[in-house]
């Protein structure tokens, strides 16, 4: 069986699926150009399709998923156009059909995105401002002319499920996995695309979500809990409880977090950026101490709305305010990017890393709690929705809570939810039961974008002219033992290999690479990278020795999705200031990225190289030979290395 997955969020992405395993994967943000784009554009999906090696007429089925509140938008609605059904077209059961006939997509369906955008008041605000940034296209069309189909975000729901209870009743009240909401949180549509029309499922965000991690994890039987960005922890939005057993999930609860969007609210008020600020909120904790956090703070929506007559991140921006205008900080460097490691903000982002860790942390306990009340014992979680890249909360889980095994997925972020709603329609939704099981759990591979052809290399390389000098190793031997005299020189290395990885991290295919060993290859690859000079590096670690060089954390870690100890000291420029390092473990499924750590491992005897993601500031990673290209060309990169050839400046 083929299906199609489409997410027109931000993140935009596409996915093809064959017997639920991914076969095709595009981003959006990497063709475009445009960092964390929104919508989606007919170019995106035929590349898909074609890198799957199908057409439309070959799909089975098409899952449709958007961010929270955003509706449907395409470039060439001609093209592809998407229409919610009066009835299931494969026969399986659809809670709201069953309980409110065909009109339920009509009434629930609705949109926010084009009202940020062209409302004046709305568009100056924080969140317009940044919805401006993801989707440039509005600039040049006025809103009627904006072809839109409404997103339907509210599902079945429950008198319980209303805000009302906090961490604590959640806990208390026994999990049960109902099939009314295992079939409550999807409508089915129906997809139009290059003149084909496609039978499917728009699924619920958060059920997008569950599925990508989940179905990815290897795990029979497993508790999930997605979280992100969204609103305060009203309803569902910001996240559910769910159970995955065998082919089918189970919404269990929402928990009713706003931790994400308060973390973004704090990394916005520091000054980090619009978009994207909490990656640097996370790397900016380390250099200050949680000195204003509280436990009046700790709760979810429920909890706190009693204790707080304002939106909670409102409320906490001025308690760690007004606490360090007690204690006697200077507050003149409050929010000011050029001064992000002063004081004041360092311990306002350390305070906030703390929340967030306890928080989420009570949010794990309350889900264990809530199926051991109802007598279920599953040993595994699956962490998902944006607040799984934060690397500090999920190794606190991981060694300090309930469950005995923790996974998260790459692509945990919107741009996975392409790949999740797809295969929960797939596995949840159409029944099919998930993949047996041949030997010990593996990590899916990340590397789910199509690898660029020999012809793409040659045009990027004749474009480049008489600028570059070209030199072909031809095997991977000689590349990996090239790369190492190059490391081991002290040069910065790009890294440009085989197909991209899914999800925001660069994990050894779009890199940037240096010796571990100097320290002045942290602040070097700042400046390479054009960015704050404070921001730490990542290091990867030969998965086989990572247990000598790493403490505190659980192995394999093939996402750089959790913080580790640094056990020696022989690797300065990827251990941060408090002594931990956010690793990535390599193993050979990373192809000539793994060869080429262990011959600078034969050289060195260190088993680590710093990686960082290849791409110039507020860019997205690269995606296309030129790409990588053009990036070395204007910047103190020293040597690319492009699927297998070395190239210098002329």
């Amino acid at each position: 069986m083929i299906v199609l997955g489409l997410h027109f969020g931000h993140d935009a992405a596409v996915s093809v699926l064959r017997d639920g395993a991914v076969v095709s994967y595009v981003l959006r943000e990497r063709h475009t150009r445009v960092k964390h784009a929104a919508t989606l554009d007919i170019a995106t999906v035929r590349r898909a399709l074609d890198g799957a090696g199908v057409r439309a007429a070959d799909l089975d089925a098409v899952a449709v998923c958007s961010t929270q509140q955003v509706e449907l938008i395409v470039d060439d609605p001609a093209a592809l156009s998407v229409a919610y059904a009066p009835s299931d077209p494969f026969g399986r059961p659809c809670t709201l059909l069953e309980e409110e006939e065909s009109g339920a997509a009509g009434r629930r369906g609705g949109g926010t995105l084009l009202d940020f955008l062209y409302d004046p008041e709305l568009s100056a605000t924080w969140l317009g401002r940044s919805y401006a940034r993801l989707y440039p296209e509005h600039a040049g069309r006025e809103r009627a002319d904006v072809p839109v189909v409404p997103w339907v975000d509210d599902y079945v729901t429950e008198p319980e499920w209303a805000g009302t209870r906090g961490l604590a009743e959640l806990a208390a009240a026994p999990a049960a996995a109902d099939e009314r909401h295992r079939y409550g949180f999807h409508l089915p549509v129906r997809v139009t695309l290059d003149g084909t029309t496609i039978p499917g499922y728009a699924v619920h965000h958060h059920l997008a979500h569950a599925g990508s991690v989940y179905y990815a994890s290897g795990f029979r039987e497993a508790a999930v809990l997605t979280h992100d960005g969204y609103a305060e922890g009203e309803s569902y939005h910001s996240g559910m409880f769910y159970l995955g057993r065998e082919q089918a999930l189970y919404p269990l609860a929402p928990h009713h977090l706003g931790l994400g969007g308060l973390y973004d609210r704090v990394g916005a008020a520091l000054g980090l950026g619009l978009v994207g600020p909490a990656g640097k909120l996370m790397g900016l904790a380390a250099y200050g101490r949680p000195r204003f956090y509280t436990s009046r703070f700790l709760g979810n929506h429920a909890d706190l709305r009693e204790r707080f007559p304002m939106d909670v991140a409102t409320a906490w921006l001025r308690h760690c305010r007004r606490e360090a205008e007690r204690m006697g900080y200077d507050l003149a460097p409050f929010g000011d990017p050029e001064q992000a490691t002063a004081p004041v903000n360092a311990d306002v982002a350390a305070s906030t890393q703390k929340l967030f860790e306890e928080v989420r942390m009570e949010a794990v306990r309350t889900l264990h709690a809530s199926l051991g009340a109802a007598g279920l014992a599953v040993p595994a979680l699956c962490l998902s929705g944006g607040t799984a890249l934060n690397c500090p909360s999920n190794t606190h889980i991981a060694q300090e809570g309930p469950f005995r095994e923790v996974f998260v997925e790459p692509a945990c972020d919107d741009g996975g939810i392409a790949i999740g709603a797809a295969l929960a329609v797939h596995h949840s939704i159409l029944g099919h039961p998930l993949p047996a099981a041949d030997g010990p759990r593996r990590f899916p591979s990340p590397y789910l974008g199509t690898p660029p052809t020999a012809e793409d290399l040659a045009a990027a390389v004749a474009a480049a002219g008489d600028r570059i000098v070209v030199e072909d190793l031809g095997s991977g031997e000689a590349v990996a033992e090239r790369v190492a005299d190059d490391l081991v020189a002290d040069r910065v290395v790009a890294w440009f290999d085989g197909g991209s990885e899914a999800g925001p991290r660069a994990l050894g295919h779009r890199s940037i690479l240096a010796d571990p060993r100097n320290a002045e290859n942290w602040p070097r690859v700042n400046r390479v990278k054009t960015r704050e000079a404070w921001r730490p590096f990542a290091p990867a670690v030969l998965a086989e020795h990572a247990a000598d060089w790493f403490g505190d954390v659980p192995l394999p870690s093939p996402y750089m999705l959790f913080n580790a100890t640094v056990r020696q000291p022989g690797i300065p420029a990827v251990t941060h200031v408090d002594g931990t390092a956010r690793i990535q473990t390599v193993d050979a499924s990373a192809g000539g990225y793994h060869a080429a750590i262990a011959a600078f491992h034969r050289r060195t005897g260190v088993p680590v190289v710093m990686n960082t993601s290849l791409n110039g500031p507020g860019e997205p990673i690269v995606e296309r030979p030129e790409e990588a290209l053009d990036l070395f060309l204007k910047t103190e990169l020293d040597v690319l290395y492009l699927a297998g050839l070395r190239i210098t400046r002329a």
